[in-house]
């Protein structure tokens, strides 16, 4: 563990840092406030436990120690003041000031060592706090078994999207990807082959769109693509992607499988009277509607939504649904 040891004492400070390092730290010191606080802004990974010093020129321990939690952090350093302050109304201000612990000069060799140790649980605790509140967020956006973005994740990025739109004018398009005839395969080979599919399936859209490309999966065997920055007209950005579904067989190891996928579009050029919430219920719609003539007139294509050809063929087969046909 690192440690920032700040005392414009040159003789303390050096008595400290070889008994912190005789404990196994590994130990920066400063001989001012001033120089603890540019090490702990300008460092790439400052430390995390501090020693620090209440009076000392430039800027004193209190001062930094309020500098220190101004700074918004999921992950602030643990601070120890050291004064020969001992009284109780010394004791609050360093606390109020942000310090976590106290003590007392001349420091005792055991009680700095138990204090340092007190100060290296409490970081342990809040490192597991942050990585399990990490592990919160990401299954909070994300779909467990593909590892892609959520369906509720995609609406509030898919949000943001269009705003852009909105303001550039670059269009982007919105595809909805549905794995054909997957029910057969769950029937066929069992739900863990069908959960091996959309693994893979959802590993060839990473290895097929670009890392800024909004990737989801939007639900069951339905998966959804927002592009923007458009690099070439949409059916050909997707219909690569169904050349590579198409090509090689899933599962090669211990059983191959041929997929398919249907894919349906609708795009945004940002011209629109509609709110944003509307112009992305009108985006994922004019795709389904898409998908849907992609999936009744012989499934493995791209359709590229038109909106006289599919609000017709949408009205004339509403009694069709997907979870028959697919």
């Amino acid at each position: 563990m690192k440690v920032l040891i700040a005392d414009d004492d040159k003789v303390l400070r050096m008595l400290m840092e070889r008994q912190l390092q005789g404990w196994g730290f590994e130990v920066m010191t400063a001989q001012d406030g001033a120089e603890a606080l540019d090490i702990l802004k300008t460092h790439e990974e400052p430390p995390r436990l501090l020693v620090l010093d209440w009076e000392m020129p430039n800027l004193d321990g209190i001062e930094l120690c309020r500098k220190i939690i101004t700074q918004e952090s999921n992950d602030p350093p643990y601070i120890i003041l050291v004064t020969a302050h001992s009284d109780q109304e010394h004791l609050a201000t360093a606390l109020q000031a942000g310090a976590n612990d106290y003590i007392s000069k001349p420091t005792k060799p055991a009680e700095l060592r138990a204090r340092l140790g007190v100060g290296l649980r409490t970081l342990e605790l809040q490192n597991r706090l942050n990585i399990a509140n990490e592990m919160l967020a990401y299954k909070a956006e994300h779909d467990e078994l593909t590892g892609l973005q959520n369906r509720a994740s995609l609406i509030e990025h898919l949000d943001n999207e269009i705003e852009r739109t909105k303001r550039t004018g670059e269009p982007l398009a919105l595809a909805i990807c549905d794995i054909d005839f997957f029910k057969r395969v769950n029937d066929t080979y069992g739900h863990p082959v069908g959960d091996r599919v959309l693994k893979e399936f959802a590993d060839r859209m990473r290895e097929t769109f670009r890392p800024y490309d909004l990737v989801s999966r939007y639900g069951g065997e339905e998966f959804v693509v927002c592009c923007t920055s458009l690099e070439a007209e949409p059916i050909a950005i997707f219909e690569r992607f169904r050349q590579v579904v198409e090509s090689t067989p899933f599962l090669e190891k211990d059983l191959s499988l041929s997929v398919t996928v249907s894919i349906g579009i609708a795009a945004f050029n940002g011209i629109s009277t509609l709110t944003t919430k509307e112009i992305m219920l009108e985006l994922i719609s004019s795709s389904d509607k898409a998908l849907y003539s992609a999936k009744h007139s012989g499934r493995n294509q791209v359709v590229m939504y038109d909106p006289e050809l599919h609000s017709e063929t949408e009205e004339s087969d509403t009694s069709i649904t997907y979870g028959q046909t697919c």
